[in-house]
Order: C-alpha cells, then sequence, then structure tokens
C-alpha cells in the first residue's frame, strides 16, 4: 500500500508504528534502522499534520522544513525539526568520508546513539503533538 495515499489517521497510526519499531532497533544498538524508521515516522506526521491543515496532499517531495512550515507546529518542536535535519545532514557527511578512510567498516559511537536518541525524543514530542490535535 502506498503510505502517502492514507488518510490522516493512518498515516499517525502508521507513524506510531514506525516510531515504536525504532525504539527496539535503537536499543539493539541498530542505529542506523532506527534513525531511517525514526525520519519516516516524522515525514509520516508531518504529512497527517499538513493535510489537516490544508485540507490537501502534499507534495510528493516536500522537504522536512516545507512541511513543518505548513503544519504550523509550535516553535519549539519546529526549531528542533529543523535542527534534527541539519544534523542528520552533516553525520551524513561525516559517516561517508569515514566509510572512505576505513574502507567500508563503520563502527557505531556513543555519539551517534545519544543522537539516534535525541531524535527518538523529538519525534515522540512530534506525534503527541500530532495526537493532541487529531
Amino acid at each position: 500500500m502506498n503510505r502517502g495515499n492514507l488518510p490522516r489517521g493512518g498515516l499517525l497510526k502508521e507513524a506510531a508504528k514506525d516510531f515504536e519499531l525504532a525504539k527496539k532497533y535503537k536499543d539493539g544498538k541498530e542505529l542506523i534502522t532506527a534513525s531511517l524508521l525514526y525520519n519516516r515516522a516524522t515525514e509520516m506526521v508531518l504529512k497527517a499534520l499538513f493535510i489537516k491543515k490544508t485540507r490537501r496532499q502534499p507534495p510528493e517531495k516536500a522537504s522536512i522544513a516545507y512541511l513543518a512550515m505548513k503544519a504550523k507546529l509550535p516553535d519549539e518542536i519546529s526549531s528542533e525539526l529543523l535542527t534534527m535535519e541539519q544534523d542528520e545532514m552533516s553525520d551524513v557527511m561525516e559517516e561517508e568520508l569515514e566509510m572512505e578512510r576505513s574502507e567500508g567498516y563503520r563502527v557505531s559511537t556513543d555519539s551517534e546513539y545519544n543522537n539516534v536518541l535525541s531524535k527518538g525524543n523529538v519525534v515522540g514530542r512530534l506525534i503527541s503533538y500530532a495526537e493532541a490535535n487529531k
């Protein structure tokens, strides 16, 4: 099923499932998978809020910043999401450079775990906000 076409409530339910699954992966130190699931949950919640606020489908390739702006999130959540997105981009660049240096071998660090933990906290607050504003 194409998740982008789910009704708003379906998107929130799917986001909550991904969020719970991400926590399990995080606890198992599978940080890349956890991070991807947190990202997917974030996107689904923002799309659901976009639909609620605008009464139309969001653009297919909308950025987190665009969706957050259109969803009219509280400033605190919006700024945390934007910071999370910026941190994600710098982390990806660092990982690519590290993999070049180490010929593909990579070990998760405490810093990466803390970044994923922080991302989980932001996504959890976003889901709580969306559920309270159905």
